[in-house]
This record gives structure tokens, sequence and C-alpha cells, in this order.
């Protein structure tokens, strides 16, 4: 009767390691079969992050960034190009206002394509007695107008000139709070060019409405700081 209860016990215990290869057998394989979960990828990565696919930089704006009264090749596109090593495409001219820069945004722009593009106005505005309203109007068409071809907006803040450094003033306060708004990175050349009391800091200009070459080479500098 013993011999038989051993005999029942070694059987089960046969089946039980049986059951147990089997069912590891089974989970193995379909563990084997299973897809290893991975990480999804940002379709739009090169959308979020398009300056690393195009560094190409306009600079939009009047004689503060075409390099007046000196050539071209001293004003702070040129630094920043430099700097940066990066196309800085200087699209200056003087005597502009905001809304001579959006009627000649497409062909000095657009046509350019390129990653980012500075919009540099409001002192040609201020001396030519434009409305904020209008200048504001301008502004915003042109940054609306870049984004709509995928290019990213900055903001140049315009710096202080002589005898209209209130209505520069008011453009500055709007931009800001615009930028803010808009969520657009923006380029205030008064901080390395100005000191405390608004007044250029010496060296850096030929007759105080204007860089001189060091002016323009620590505009240029500067920008490149922030844009890298």
């Amino acid at each position: 009767m013993r011999t038989y209860r051993l005999e029942i016990r070694l059987i089960q215990v046969a089946v039980g390691l049986a059951l147990i290869v089997l069912i590891t057998g089974f989970v193995g394989f379909w563990g084997q079969n299973e897809k290893v979960p991975v990480a999804p990828t940002n379709p739009n990565l090169e959308a979020t992050n398009p300056v690393l696919s195009n560094p190409k930089i306009v600079a939009l704006g009047d004689s503060f960034t075409l390099g007046y009264p000196l050539d071209p090749e001293y004003s702070w596109t040129t630094r920043t190009a430099e700097v940066l090593q990066v196309p800085v495409v200087n699209k200056g001219k003087s005597r502009q206002t905001a809304k001579d820069l959006l009627d000649r945004f497409d062909v000095d722009v657009v046509s350019e394509k390129p990653g980012r593009v500075i919009i540099f106005s409001g002192i040609g505005d201020a001396l030519q007695e434009v409305p904020l309203t209008e200048v504001q109007t301008n502004i915003t068409a042109m940054v609306e107008k870049a984004k709509a071809n995928h290019i990213i907006p900055i903001l140049a803040l315009p710096i202080g000139y002589p005898g209209v450094r209130e209505s520069i003033e008011e453009t500055r306060e709007w931009e800001l709070g615009y930028a803010q708004e808009q969520d657009i990175l923006t380029l205030d050349f008064s901080n390395v060019l100005f000191d405390m009391e608004g007044k250029y800091i010496s060296g850096l200009t030929i007759d105080e409405k204007y860089p001189n070459a060091k002016g323009y080479k620590a505009m240029g500098d500067y920008a490149a700081q922030v844009l890298k």
C-alpha cells in the first residue's frame, strides 16, 4: 500500500513539473513576440527647432542696420555673422519706417528663405512723426507675415535718438509688451550702447546719433550672444 501511495505521489510531482515547464515555455513564446514599447518620435522636431536646420538670418531695418554712416562691412550684422558663423543678410536702408519695411518684406525677407528675421524699426517712424498706432499695425503685420512663412521673428527695440526719445520710448514699451504676449525674442542694443542716463558710452559713437565702428561691433557681439 505504501509503495502504491509513493507511486501516486511521484506521478503527481511529475505532472506538476510538466505543467510548470509547459507554462514557462508558453509565456516565453509570447514574451518573445510581444512588441517592445518604443518612445514616440516627435514629427515636429524640425519645426520646433528650425534654427538648427536653417541658420540663415535676415536683418531688416533702417540706417542703424545698414551701418550708416560707415560702410556695411562695419555694421553689427557683419560682426554677428562672424561670431555666429552663420549667414546674416543685411537688408538695412536709410530713412525707413515700419511701413517701408513691411512693403519690402516679401522681396527682402521671404524670398531669402531665412530661418529667422530681425525686425529693427521705430526710429525712422519717430523722426517722421508716424503715429504709434500705425507703427504697431505695421510691426504686427511683419511678425504675422514671418510666421506665415515659417520664419522666426525677432524684434530689435528702437534705440534713443536726439529729439525723439520720448516717442521712441513709447514704441519700445509697446514692443516689449507685444513681444512678451507673442513669446518673441527681443534685442535691446541700448544695453551695450548707452549709460544709465541714456547717453552713448564714451568711444562708441560718431556724433551722439550713430554708433562708430566700435559701437557697431559691440552691437554685433551683443546680438550674437543673444541669438546663439
